[in-house]
């Protein structure tokens, strides 16, 4: 029973610190500046001293009224509300001056209190969390949920100071001096399309990219071109391809066919000739050498995939997110039957992962059948061909139109050459360039325009 009450009482000292509260209050007295740095980085709440949280709350008010603080003043103030005898009286007040040991370590007595509240915080989450698990109905979104809280609470407990602008400036030229020397100017992950790396510069950390075509254009094959082009990079970068239409299996013949230039028909009923096979053991051993893991699971809530990465970037296995595709996904429930509003949810949660784990996510769209529908040759997509919109235009960073051209269909010369329109481009300027599709061996081309 002693060893029980022992420990009992020692897990609740490691949620508060009287001693730091104590000094970062007392630190005031020495120099009023402090509580510039003070209000900046903690709340009332993370002191955890009922008496400590009543003498902060007076201090703000004094602060924030532009009043000196100093003991006289605290205790007037106190006195006012009808709050003094409830701190302990002015004997409490008078000791906090004598209980400072250096205001030199201001920050490392806010840093304690700030991390005592978090474990505080964090204690009240976990137990309201289990009390929530035993009556979970959608375990994916509650694990999702229970993620991003604890997320929440932990991001922020040290406050970082304000950078003044000559820092930025120093270290943002240092930067361009950097990028000056990258061949081709290429200053995110290289897709190895010339003419697609004129618009992005490479695909960037934290953009959400939206690549729409009507069916049958070639988005999965383009998709699977990008992870097959940036995954054989030097650095070897992770790539997750979240499958939520074809198996591993397909994925992986058109990734192989796309590799040795062997048609996927001739793949799928393995009528190869030896020079093809010894064309698709090389294929292999170059596909082994990159990091691409496939997700085919049927994982369809927005939710659970950001969850599977979240894993993968705590492992530093994550550099680039494609899914394939975006209308495939569902939310979390809350707009069920509102389809509109939980693709709107969707796109939001991409955009908010890419952000998060600092990563490029590159999501496939299904365009709406309103471009077959119309009239003469406008058969260029717009945004409001985005099937099931909602605020998938608002939140992408990139969106790029796939489509052929109907003169192009009647051209033999032209027949596989695909047009790329960059409809929105938050970086730079939109605009036009085409690549070679090539359907047999699923393999995306530069086009130079002979």
């Amino acid at each position: 029973m002693i060893k029980v009450l022992i420990n009992a009482q020692f897990m609740e000292s490691l949620l508060y610190s009287l001693e730091a509260e104590e000094s970062v209050l007392g630190s005031v007295f020495f120099n009023n500046n402090e509580m510039n740095v003070i209000a900046d980085k903690l709340l009332v709440e993370d002191f955890y001293s009922p008496n400590n949280q009543i003498i902060y709350k007076a201090m703000l008010a004094l602060f924030h009224n532009n009043n000196a603080i100093d003991m006289i003043t605290l205790i007037t103030y106190l006195e006012n509300v009808n709050n003094l005898d409830k701190v302990g009286g002015r004997d409490y007040i008078i000791n906090l001056a004598s209980v400072v040991p250096s205001t030199a370590n201001l920050l490392e007595y806010i840093n304690i209190v700030k991390d005592r509240s978090v474990l505080r915080r964090l204690q009240e989450k976990f137990s309201e969390l289990i009390e929530k698990s035993k009556s979970v109905e959608n375990a994916p979104h509650f694990i999702d949920q229970v993620e991003k809280e604890i997320f929440d609470i932990t991001k922020n407990r040290r406050s970082s100071d304000f950078i003044n602008i000559s820092e930025i400036a120093e270290e943002t030229i240092n930067k361009l001096a950097e990028r000056e020397q990258v061949v081709d100017n290429v200053t995110g992950l290289d897709t190895r399309y010339k003419a697609l790396n004129s618009y992005t510069l490479g695909l960037q950390p934290s953009d959400l990219l939206i690549i729409a075509a009507r069916p049958g254009i070639g988005k999965t094959a383009f998709a699977l071109n990008l992870a097959l082009n940036i995954g054989s990079l030097e650095k070897r970068p992770h790539i997750a391809f979240f499958s939520l239409e074809m198996g591993v299996e397909q994925l992986l013949l058109r990734l192989l066919s796309a590799q040795s230039s062997i048609s996927n028909t001739k793949l799928r009923k393995a009528d190869l000739s030896s020079t093809e096979w010894e064309r698709l053991q090389t294929a292999v051993k170059n596909l082994k050498g990159t990091n691409i893991y496939f997700d085919d699971s049927g994982t369809v809530e927005v939710m659970d995939l950001r969850s599977k990465c979240r894993k993968l970037k705590q492992n530093s296995k994550l550099d680039l997110v494609i899914v394939d595709y975006l209308q495939l996904l569902s939310g979390s429930g809350v707009y069920r039957g509102n389809r509109v509003q939980e693709v709107s949810e969707i796109s939001r949660v991409l955009k908010e992962m890419a952000r998060e784990l600092k990563v490029p996510v590159v999501a496939l769209s299904q365009l709406s059948r309103g471009i077959e529908q119309r009239k003469g040759d406008d058969k260029r997509p717009k945004m409001s061909d985005l099937r099931e919109s909602g605020s998938i235009e608002q939140d992408a960073d990139i969106i790029i139109f796939l489509y052929v051209k109907d003169e192009d269909n009647d051209d033999e010369r032209k027949r596989n050459l695909t047009q790329f329109s960059v409809a929105k481009n938050r970086h730079g300027t939109p605009g036009d360039f085409q690549l070679i599709f090539n359907k047999e061996t699923s393999k995306f081309n530069s086009y130079s325009g002979d």
